[in-house]
């Protein structure tokens, strides 16, 4: 089997965020049941480090928008909300390279991930053979972007668009070969198929649970909004209260940022902001408690899943748990956070019972491994798509 898999957003072998590892994962599922070529519009680099796969091209090119498409977009999906034009337009450029590779050999599968690159990218005209991986449910992506915009104008647009797009998106589905979504509770339409997140972290899971030092840790990419607004919140506002109580507290935070942003962290009392280590496995090994104090995004937390498969206890507001609330139970594989009030408490109750919060990092654990392991993800994907094709 021939597959194309085009590559818009995040990276594909530079891993450095959940998106990043959701395209590694998604490449290596599709080399399971043919040969992969790769098309990238990112600077990626050119060795593939799965098998299978072929890089055949790889530039950044940039998606260019101008006021003339804002106003288009509007009109258009208020005249016809159920066409996907009415929201993205297809950058030329992008769609002329890949109809050059489609007409010099013929591809049983044309892949991508998210619906927007996918419709950008002018993919629409191959439907009998597109394969999207919507991972987020679009509307819940733009009500991120309205969150984020800062003028009232665009902010109302985003949230307009978010009312209006599901119905598109669950017609669009309906009419390609097959679709996949991260999220059980965002499904896009009866014919998507729950694909769950995992990781895909490099190293074994520390053995057992034995902290030396009451260290919370936070892993994430700290040039992504929901990151930096969750961790900035915290630090603010609930860790110098659990330092009140254990003065020994200290707050390890792991992930890519921009160098203002983790010399701040690094001025407030017992914060390390280290940005990107070598090797995460050892910052979990070390760590009394994992936190993911998250208020904003859409789909799924893969800092959430991470964490139980690395052993650890983890507390979360309950956006960090975001599509798998209906498998973990709050108490028993993991704590929930719905307020400052209980961040504090809980993560006060952890650092305090050793006992205690080793059997729930072994109960997280096992669940994790057991349901969000690499080999469910890659058998999701290879089984769908062979009875489909066959």
């Amino acid at each position: 089997m021939e597959i194309l898999f085009i590559v818009n957003w995040g990276n594909l072998f530079h891993v450095s965020s959940g998106c990043d590892m959701r395209n590694n994962l998604f490449a290596e599922a599709l080399s399971e049941i043919g040969h992969v070529d790769i098309i990238s519009f990112r600077q990626d680099e050119l060795a593939p480090n799965i098998a299978n796969c072929d890089v055949i091209f790889s530039k950044y090119i940039v998606d260019s928008h101008n006021y003339f498409d804002f106003i288009r977009s509007l009109i258009c999906m208020t005249i016809s909300p159920n066409n996907p034009y009415s929201y993205y337009r297809t950058i030329k450029q992008k769609s002329d390279i890949i109809d050059s590779f489609i007409k010099k050999k013929e591809y049983d599968i044309i892949a991508c991930r998210y619906v927007e690159p996918a419709i950008r990218c002018g993919l629409l005209k191959y439907r009998e053979k597109l394969v999207i991986d919507a991972d987020d449910n679009p509307a819940n992506t733009l009500k991120y972007w309205a969150a984020r915009a800062y003028f009232a104008i665009i902010k109302w647009k985003k949230l307009y668009e978010s009312k209006k797009i599901g119905r598109m998106v669950s017609t669009l589905f309906n009419s390609i070969l097959c679709s996949f979504c991260s999220n059980k509770s965002e499904s896009l339409s009866p014919q998507t198929i729950y694909l769950p997140n995992t990781s895909i972290i490099k190293g074994s899971a520390p053995d057992s649970y034995e902290p030396t030092v009451p260290r919370i840790l936070f892993v994430g990419w700290l040039d992504f909004f929901p990151n930096t607004q969750g961790i900035t919140h915290f630090v603010e506002t609930i860790f110098p209260s659990i330092r009140s109580t254990i003065p020994l507290a200290e707050l390890r935070i792991v992930g890519n940022g921009q160098q203002d942003f983790l010399d701040y962290l690094n001025k407030k009392d017992g914060v390390k902001a280290v940005g990107r280590v070598d090797d995460i496995t050892n910052e979990y090994r070390e760590a009394a408690i994992v936190i993911i104090p998250i208020y904003n995004g859409s789909g799924t937390s893969l800092k959430f899943i991470e964490a139980l498969q690395m052993n650890r206890p983890v507390i979360s507001t309950p956006v960090g748990t975001r599509g798998f609330d209906d498998t973990f139970q709050d108490g028993i594989h993991y704590l929930l956070a719905r307020n400052d009030r209980e961040f504090v408490e809980k993560t006060i109750n952890v650092l305090s019972n050793v006992s205690k919060s080793r059997e729930m990092a072994k109960n997280g654990f096992e669940m994790a491994k057991r349901l969000f392991s690499k080999e469910n993800f890659i058998e999701t994907v290879t089984d769908s798509l062979s009875k489909i094709k066959h």
